[in-house]
């Protein structure tokens, strides 16, 4: 069931669910190998947003909150570290080791 997010909390105030996912997938195309974009629609939930494909991502607010945020590489999420904060990887959601 969809959520509907208040406009003051970055919503629309209604059932904002037809926009497609962006994140992007690898692929291969009559060129070879290729980047494309999600395409399922996304659902707002209270703490960011999911795909019915399984992408999802939290917002700002949250991740802080929580004591993480996305890290894209080692180096980040150790630079993250120092600062007490915990560095995961932004497609799925596990810690950097």
């Amino acid at each position: 069931m969809p959520v509907e997010i208040p406009a003051d909390h970055g919503g629309t105030g209604v059932d904002d669910t037809g926009e497609p996912c962006g994140d992007l997938i690898a692929g291969y195309d009559e060129d070879g190998p290729t980047a494309f974009e999600c395409g399922a629609l996304v659902r707002h939930t209270e703490t960011g947003y999911r795909c019915s494909r399984g992408h999802s991502y939290t917002y700002a607010v949250h991740r802080e909150a929580e004591g993480w945020d996305y890290a894209s590489d080692p180096a980040e999420a150790e630079l993250l570290g120092r600062a007490g904060v915990l560095g995961v990887h932004p497609g799925d959601g596990r810690p950097w080791v």
